[in-house]
């Protein structure tokens, strides 16, 4: 799985595709990539039948002294999802009405090369988040590090990654030939700073 992580950071953000069978292979459900740090969502079926995600990482062109292309991707977490994200029925159990819903999140040590006092560690948020059929993008505003963009989905599951003292806002939209409709609710995610440290993302 760590290979097709790898992949998928040097593809860039996935494209929704028909037909995708986790029960065939993993196949990548989402990539969240900020600077030199990268992370993907992979999705598969287990043995007894049931959907897992699996959350794998790296860090771009600090593998062995590399200077270009992403190193060897690492697993960072993963666990039963509970669900089949692509079953509509399932779906809207989970989301039980809303637009978005947060199925899974953890808390991580990662090298991000930032803090010089931890050694380059810090403690990173990961959120998955399900989304509603009805939307086809996230709008995302981080209210901490100011910027406004929007993030096709590629599949029912969404990934996110908070730095130490981020704040973001997310919503679930519909694309138009005119722009978005929003679609629900706007979710705030936000993660606490780390003390130690100092300036801002390189």
């Amino acid at each position: 799985m760590a290979e097709i992580a790898l992949k998928a950071l040097g593809a860039g953000p996935p494209v929704a595709t028909a037909g995708s069978d986790p029960a065939a292979e993993p196949t990548v459900a989402d990539v969240w990539a900020e600077c030199d740090l990268g992370f993907v969502l992979l999705l598969h079926r287990r043995d007894d039948g049931y959907f897992a995600e699996e959350v794998y990482y790296s860090l771009r062109g600090r593998d062995d002294g590399a200077e270009e292309g992403w190193a060897a991707c690492d697993h960072l977490s993963g666990g039963l999802l509970g669900f089949d994200p692509e079953d509509a029925t399932s779906r809207e159990e989970v989301l039980a009405g809303h637009a978005m819903a947060i199925v899974t999140e953890s808390e991580s040590m990662v090298y991000t090369g930032r803090s010089v006092e931890k050694e380059g560690d810090e403690l990173l948020r990961v959120v998955e988040l399900l989304v509603s059929a009805e939307a086809d993008v996230l709008e995302i505003e981080n209210l901490t590090r100011p910027s406004q963009y929007r993030r096709s989905l590629s599949s029912a599951l969404a990934l996110l990654v908070l730095l130490p003292g981020d704040r973001i806002r997310v919503r679930a939209a519909r694309s138009t030939r005119s722009g978005c409709i929003p679609v629900g609710e706007v979710i705030e995610l936000s993660h606490p700073p780390d003390p130690a440290m100092r300036g801002d993302w390189l």
